[in-house]
């Protein structure tokens, strides 16, 4: 397979993988963005998850991921507690209210996924986990 078309084949599965999350999120009406979104599963899934881990994780900068939480905050889909590693940051929590979009949001990504891999084994989803991982490390090394 030609270089081009390998990444054009790349480039069409994150795009529409992107597209589908993104409708599926604005059918929930949750009054927040995939962003938002990407956010919360982040402190989701991290413990003790700082402002600072999200934007490592995002490679965004600082200001971004701070308007980005502050809205969450606003929200009351997170919540701000004292860091006991480090008195100088502040760890996030989700709160029940972003609990309950967590469910929702789960259920999109199980659906996807269902219907992403149709037809694909488990072997051939492996290969495909290995590869990617494989390729996302390259690009960042």
């Amino acid at each position: 397979m030609s270089e081009r078309k390998s990444l054009d084949s790349l480039f069409t599965l994150v795009h529409t993988l992107k597209r589908n999350l993104h409708d599926r999120i604005e059918e929930l009406d949750l009054g927040i963005t995939p962003m938002h979104v990407r956010v919360i599963k982040i402190i989701n899934h991290k413990p003790h998850c700082t402002a600072v881990d999200i934007a490592n994780y995002l490679n965004r900068d600082k200001a971004q991921v701070t308007r980005l939480l502050s809205s969450l905050l606003t929200q009351k889909l997170i919540i701000k507690e004292p860091n006991l590693k480090d008195k100088r940051s502040q760890c996030l929590r989700i709160t029940e209210s972003g609990k309950e979009i967590m469910k929702k949001i789960s259920k999109i990504d199980k659906t996807m996924f269902e219907k992403m891999s149709t037809d694909l084994s488990k072997e051939e989803i492996a290969a495909f986990n290995r590869v990617a991982e494989k390729m996302a490390s390259n690009l960042n090394d």
